[in-house]
């Protein structure tokens, strides 16, 4: 096959708004910003990706204004001329290019494995392990770090649209306040419900281990990273003292090393996989074989994503063998607007894995004129 040679990529940001502020442990946005790439081929076909920082770079290290940079000005004239089917190898010019910066090499990877997909026509699921495992996969909704009564008015409303699972984010008030106003939820919305807590890694060791007993009588099932990224042992002692909770790995699990030494260490129970913290799908792959071949579980992590993000890996989750906790892919419920022409399908709380080819997804020029930020 000929004709899939990159000619140019082309990069604009755009700032979405959300239905509602979103509250992490640290801070809230009030919008998403996104980098929209788009890789061009001498065939005519374009493949779209996107770039994403969830909030800022206060998780990921990289702002969306930085991945603009770096593909501008470092990864896209080592790839202008590449071929577009040697996958592997345009990877690799990427790491030759730039240590790092995993999530804007995520967005350029995921616009190459959606021109691929456009010229086989074959969705990207194919592309990334065959038959799609799940044609839909159940979505776990997400609540702000505070507020209660309406937080418990949303909880409510999404669980009688058919939401059988809820993550509550915690970590923006002190931690006996947090695990009150947690308990006063569940109690305001039902015992049940799996519920997934997620204090974004703000407690020390200490107030961790008093928390998990407390959450486990109130019935919480998950608690994704409650301690800082780099304590893994930390993490592996807080398991060793739990009886009931399963501890989920987000940020300290991003790269397939990272997999390979939190299973070493016995740190988790589960993790989360993202193609934006792993370097891009491929590697989120890699990251799920090695976390599923050590006998943990994995969840389909979400940065708030468009729906052309979320398209993306919800063909990564559709390819993997098991994935018992779901998915968080709330990022388009989440926002006012999208900025594709026919935005990622759900019902009944169940996100339908495009069946297109490539990612399944067209991007919309008057949407990206619209909310395209002047002078990026």
């Amino acid at each position: 096959m000929t004709g899939l040679h990159i000619t140019s990529i082309d990069t604009t940001i755009v700032d979405v708004p959300t239905r509602r502020p979103h509250r992490f442990a640290t801070h809230s946005i009030e919008h998403q910003t996104y980098l929209v790439v788009q890789v061009r081929t001498d065939s005519g076909r374009t493949g779209v990706g996107e770039g994403v920082s969830p909030g800022g770079p206060w998780w990921s290290g990289e702002s969306v204004e930085g991945q603009q940079q770096i593909i501008e000005h470092h990864l896209a004239p080592a790839l202008v001329g590449r071929d577009c089917l040697d996958l592997h190898g345009t990877i690799a010019a990427m790491d030759r290019t730039a240590y790092g910066n995993d999530f804007a090499k995520a967005a350029l990877e995921m616009a190459l494995i959606d021109v691929i997909g456009q010229a086989r026509d074959v969705p990207a699921y194919v592309l990334l392990g065959g038959a799609a495992a799940r044609d839909q996969i159940p979505v776990r909704w997400a609540l702000p770090a505070t507020g209660g009564a309406e937080v418990a008015q949303e909880a409510t409303r999404r669980l009688a649209e058919g939401c059988s699972a809820l993550k509550i984010k915690m970590g923006a008030l002190p931690p006996d306040e947090d695990i009150r106003r947690l308990a006063l939820l569940v109690d305001k919305i039902g015992a049940d419900v799996d519920y997934l807590a997620d204090p974004n890694g703000v407690w020390d060791f200490r107030t961790a281990t008093w928390a998990i007993k407390e959450l486990e009588a109130i019935g919480i099932r998950t608690l994704e990273q409650p301690i800082d990224r780099a304590d893994l042992h930390g993490m592996a002692a807080l398991g060793r003292r739990s009886t009931a909770i399963q501890l989920l790995a987000d940020e300290a699990v991003c790269r397939p090393g990272d997999a390979i030494t939190a299973v070493a260490s016995r740190a988790c129970d589960a993790v989360s996989i993202k193609p934006g913290k792993a370097g891009g799908l491929l590697r989120g792959a890699t990251v799920a074989s090695i976390v599923t071949a050590a006998g943990l579980a994995c969840y389909g992590g979400s940065a708030l994503e468009t729906s052309i993000g979320t398209a993306a890996a919800a063909h990564l989750f559709a390819a993997l063998p098991a994935l018992p906790l779901g998915c968080e892919l709330i990022g388009p419920l989440l926002l006012t607007d999208d900025i594709t022409t026919t935005p990622v399908r759900y019902t009944d709380h169940c996100l339908h894995v495009p069946q297109g080819p490539g990612l399944g997804v067209e991007i919309d020029e008057d949407k990206i004129a619209r909310y395209a930020r002047r002078g990026s």
